[in-house]
């Protein structure tokens, strides 16, 4: 068993019958020997040979098993026979048929059976391009579980005929070069019943299989055989340590199989369910096997989605921590990538563990992604994609999107101010109405003239008057644009109205309180403009510094000039209505301010 451990072991037979009653009855039969031409060796075991010969009768190619020679013994042509009629009972297209049995010239046993033309499945194992030839456009792990799926067929017919195989191994299967797939050896094949003795090849077999106390052999020892060939594909070995016989021994009764981590979950728990140390643990038959490699084969193209976005997602997580803007790209491209791999992996198997793992791992490393960003409402989109709500992470998710909202309102509240701060918005009605005060201003003056030559006493009341008339205009203008001024332009007409209605009242108290000033009206009107002017420029529009400057030169040349004052006046007025065209044209120019008016579109407000 140390020595060669992938040897069948061959329990000594105990028959009542033996070999000579056996060769009796054959001999009774009177048939003559199988009618063929020996044509060289195909192979040789321990108790026989098998050779290649040509079928006489038929001209077909067989393969005939013999004992070898000093193998004559009544055991040995015992155990020849009953292979013969076992394999002769099981018609499957599984299992190799026998065309013949009979006595050679010496008087032996001779099997002629049906020949294969192709590899043992250990031999494709092991040579990855022979695999690959018999099975092309498969991988080799699909092509071997393809394989194992026929065994499992042949298996589940010998059962259901109460024959347990007991010897299931990548040896004992033979793959055709057009794929078909025959289970052979059944030398040591039983009905179930109680194991008293050690039989099978040690790497593989079951703790019942060790014989003795209540072992018992069933078709779920074979089911235990199946599930440590599929250890052997996932792990390139047998499952029994058999490095000596107490560890070959710990090995089989613990039945705790090592297999890789990237061994494919569904197969790896598929192949320890099998080899539970507890037959009743194991699948209920070789039919159950097949059925579950099917599901896998049919799960295939999941996993293979599922593997790769994991590998997106291992790019991911390294990406993510970075955190500069150009990894930021790098990580939503590759999300995008993983998560559309996962998706499609479930959208093709609704069960697939790996692949919702996978998706929900992406999903909370792009929440906490965005959280850290400040996109609070990204990662709430995101949430909802979870499979199984993350209470922990809906918290912060909450208490972000608090933050966030807080943090809009008060943007939003500053962005309102400062839109309603900027003086372009509704400029354009605002510098109209100063050039068509300011035009009148610079008529009225001439008019005003002409009218204290015919009435010297009243430039006063004539210009309280005037001061009225504008302080009702700016009335009229208020009540019409109640609806829609602006803070700065609402600022503007209350401080200028507040200025003219403050002019009118006192230039009417000057006229009615006899307290005529006479030619220094003007200097006392320019400097009260000049003062308004300029708090209008320091305050709130700055771009009216020149007629600030302008009626500062009007108050102090009237002053020297009052023969000259009405013309000064007019003079400081045209200041007046040239700032305010330059104003207009500016504000028409200038880039439209966010979410409001542009300055050369629309109707004139405000």
């Amino acid at each position: 068993m140390v020595r060669n451990p992938h040897s069948t072991v061959a329990p000594p037979r105990n028959d009542a019958r033996n070999g000579a009653a056996v060769r009796a009855l054959l001999v009774k039969l009177a048939r003559p020997p199988p009618a063929v031409e020996d044509e060289g060796a195909l192979g040789r075991g321990g108790m026989g040979e098998v050779r290649l010969a040509t079928h006489v009768p038929l001209g077909r190619k067989v393969a005939v098993k013999r004992l070898n020679p000093g193998n004559s013994s009544s055991e040995d042509i015992e155990a020849l026979l009953s292979e013969a009629w076992l394999a002769g009972s099981l018609e499957h297209p599984n299992i190799v048929p026998i065309y013949d049995l009979g006595l050679d010239a010496e008087g032996l046993p001779v099997l002629v059976m049906k020949r294969v033309e192709g590899l043992s499945w250990a031999s494709l194992l092991r040579d990855p391009d022979a695999l690959a030839r018999h099975a092309p456009g498969l991988r080799p792990l699909e092509a071997n579980l393809r394989v194992l799926m026929q065994v499992c067929n042949a298996l589940h017919y010998a059962h259901a005929r109460g024959v347990v195989h007991r010897d299931v191994k990548p040896d004992n299967v033979m793959v055709g070069g057009f794929g078909e797939v025959y289970l052979v050896d059944w030398g040591i094949a039983v009905a179930p019943g109680p194991s008293l003795q050690l039989a099978g090849t040690p790497v593989y077999m079951a703790p019942e299989m060790l014989g003795g106390g209540r072992a018992f052999i069933s078709a779920l020892t074979d089911v235990y055989l199946l599930g440590a060939v599929l250890c052997e594909l996932l792990s390139g070995r047998p499952p029994h340590d058999a490095s000596t016989p107490e560890r070959l021994a710990q090995s089989v009764l613990a039945s705790a199989p090592t297999l890789p981590d990237d061994a494919p979950m569904e197969l790896a728990a598929l192949a320890r369910l099998c080899m539970s140390a507890d037959p009743t643990q194991r699948p209920q038959s070789a039919l159950a096997v097949r059925i579950a490699l099917e599901e896998f084969l049919a799960h295939l193209g999941s996993l293979d989605l599922t593997t790769q976005a994991e590998r997106r997602l291992a790019e991911l997580k390294p990406v993510l921590e970075a955190r500069s803007e150009d990894d930021a790209r790098r990580g939503f491209d590759l999300f995008s990538e993983c998560r559309f791999g996962f998706q499609q992996a479930l959208r093709a198997w609704p069960e697939n563990v790996r692949a919702r793992h996978g998706l929900d791992t992406a999903v909370r490393a792009m929440v906490r992604f965005e959280l850290q960003a400040g996109s609070a409402r990204s990662a709430q989109s995101l949430l909802r994609e979870l499979a199984t709500a993350d209470a922990a992470l809906s918290r912060e998710v909450d208490e972000a999107l608090v933050v966030e909202a807080n943090r809009k309102q008060e943007l939003a509240r500053l962005e309102a101010l400062e839109k309603s701060l900027d003086p372009r918005l509704e400029s354009r009605g605002r510098v109209a109405i100063a050039i068509v005060a300011g035009v009148t201003w610079i008529v009225a003056p001439m008019l005003g003239k002409a009218l204290v030559d015919v009435l010297p006493g009243f430039e006063v009341f004539l210009s309280g008057v005037t001061s009225l008339l504008t302080s009702v205009g700016l009335l009229a203008v208020a009540w019409r644009t109640r609806a829609r001024r602006t803070p700065l332009n609402d600022q503007l007409l209350k401080v200028t109205l507040f200025f003219f209605v403050s002019q009118t009242v006192a230039l009417f108290a000057l006229h009615f309180l006899r307290l005529e000033i006479g030619d220094k009206i003007v200097p006392v009107l320019g400097i009260s403009w000049f003062l308004i002017s300029g708090f209008v420029a320091v305050g709130l529009v700055p771009s009216v510094w020149p007629m600030t400057v302008g009626y500062f030169f009007v108050t102090i040349l009237s002053a020297v000039y009052p023969e000259r004052r009405y013309e000064l006046i007019a003079f400081g007025n045209v200041v007046f209505v040239s700032n305010a065209v330059w104003l207009l044209k500016h504000q028409t120019d200038s880039p439209r301010p966010p979410g409001g008016e542009g300055q050369g579109e629309g109707p004139a407000r405000g």
